[in-house]
């Protein structure tokens, strides 16, 4: 008896030791996950996992920000340095584990119990080995959660990537434009400054008026306070930036070198715009795996109505050295507990499921219509601003420039010139600035770069 038990443990406990042998390697995720990233963005990723990757990173980084930095190059920066992101990454690492998990066996256990007589004699010996054979049936249900699981995680990531990507294009855009504008408010302020002189002047031979110096002066402060206004709101998004590019204190002395370009891509109509996002958006897609994944849940939890079944070894060696080997068996009768709260559960979760996939539909038609809405209207506003308001704001500073000169218009009129082609020449700036939030917003909302 003991020579069958030891030869069957013999093939038992190797077999089980190979059902065990399981390792953790991402390597196949992360590849497809760059993959899909670069059709995307346009940029490589790279997982920091190694002091050896950091510095990798590091030398790159220093490399691109030593002559400028461009928008194009923000984005690489943001996509290989980001903090968060990096962070996120590792969720690919965290539903893989959990996959290798799921398909693991639980361990086997093993009882004793020895019996020591008190009047002498030999010992008597229980043993009992258990296994769970439930597991045969439950671990391919638990193996396809866990694999949607793990798909869902690089969708989540996929999106991040995209976010990281828009982060970094609003952030680099916000700086950029309030660099213009500080640069126009500078000039505006200068041009003030010097009409006041002026003005002060010509009060002096009695050809202005106090209300004159009044007026100017007050332009020149508006000038100063708006032009403090952007300094500190420059420091904000400089701050911003840095964040954004993960940069530490001693890589943030650079300095923008790229020149925007306003030229428009041939935009998607809307229902090739709508056809694009359906396909694209790692929402829609995580929230068709919800279904899928709420979908198995259910089936998963009508297998656990046979929850724990054993199987057992059991040993006995009496005080006559008898010796028992035998199999046995455990179930748990499902007699007050039938998993039905949890199957339940599970079928309200795959309707919540399906009427949120429904509801993230509508939400997204709403978004795309929304983006190419105000895409229109900036783009209209900027061409209205550049080619017509501008050009008759000027023509009206040229003639009141020209009559105040004669003495024929009061200098009132051309403070009020003066100003309102300037004010108007930073709305055009900001709604270049506009124009380029809805187009990164749209490329979001499309889930990649534009067609």
């Amino acid at each position: 008896m003991r020579r069958n038990m030891i030869i069957l443990l013999g093939i038992t406990l190797p077999l089980l030791v190979l059902l065990g042998c399981a390792t953790v390697k991402t390597d196949e995720e992360w590849s497809q996950f760059k993959k899909t990233s670069r059709e995307r963005t346009g940029h490589e990723l790279l997982w920091e996992q190694s002091e050896g990757e950091e510095a990798s990173i590091r030398k790159e980084i220093t490399e691109i920000l030593a002559d400028g930095l461009s928008r194009d190059e923000a984005v690489r920066i943001a996509l290989l340095n980001n903090r968060i992101l990096q962070s996120t990454f590792e969720e690919i690492g965290i539903s893989k584990s959990d996959l290798v998990q799921a398909g693991l066996f639980r361990n086997p256990s093993i009882a004793a119990l020895f019996r020591f007589p008190l009047d002498g004699g030999s010992t008597n010996i229980d043993a009992i080995g258990i296994f769970s054979l439930s597991d045969f049936w439950q671990i391919p249900f638990r193996k396809k959660v866990a694999a949607a699981q793990l798909e869902m995680s690089m969708m989540r990531v996929n999106q991040m990537v995209l976010d990281t990507a828009a982060e970094a294009k609003r952030a680099f855009d916000g700086l950029y434009f309030l660099r213009l504008g500080q640069k126009q408010t500078e000039e505006i302020l200068t041009k003030f400054q010097e009409i006041n002189d002026h003005v002060k002047t010509r009060r002096q031979f009695g050809f202005s008026s106090d209300l004159d110096i009044y007026f100017s002066q007050v332009m020149v402060v508006e000038a100063q306070l708006e032009l403090y206004r952007i300094e500190r709101e420059l420091s904000m998004s400089k701050a911003h930036l840095d964040r954004v590019l993960g940069l530490n204190t001693d890589l943030t002395d650079y300095r923008i070198t790229q020149s925007q370009n306003f030229h428009l891509h041939e935009l998607p109509k809307m229902e090739a715009a709508w056809q694009q996002a359906l396909s694209h958006r790692f929402d829609l897609q995580m929230a068709r795996f919800k279904i899928a994944e709420a979908e198995r849940k259910l089936a998963l939890e009508k297998v656990y109505v046979f929850r724990e079944v054993n199987f057992l070894l059991s040993y006995e060696r009496g005080i006559e050295r008898e010796e028992v080997f035998g199999p046995g068996i455990d179930i748990q009768l499902p007699i007050f507990d039938q998993n039905q709260a949890q199957i339940a559960k599970a079928q309200h979760m795959v309707r919540r499921a399906r009427k949120r996939l429904q509801a993230l539909e509508e939400q997204i038609k709403e978004e795309v219509i929304r983006d190419l809405e105000r895409i229109d209207l900036h783009k209209t506003r900027a061409h209205l601003l550049e080619d017509q308001v501008i050009p008759l704001r000027q023509k009206a500073l040229d003639y009141t420039s020209k009559w105040v000169n004669a003495m024929q218009l009061n200098r009132l009129f051309l403070l009020e010139a003066q100003k309102g082609l300037m004010r108007t020449q930073l709305d055009l700036l900001q709604t270049q600035r506009e124009l380029q939030l809805a187009l990164v917003d749209l490329e979001r909302h499309l889930g990649g770069k534009l067609p």
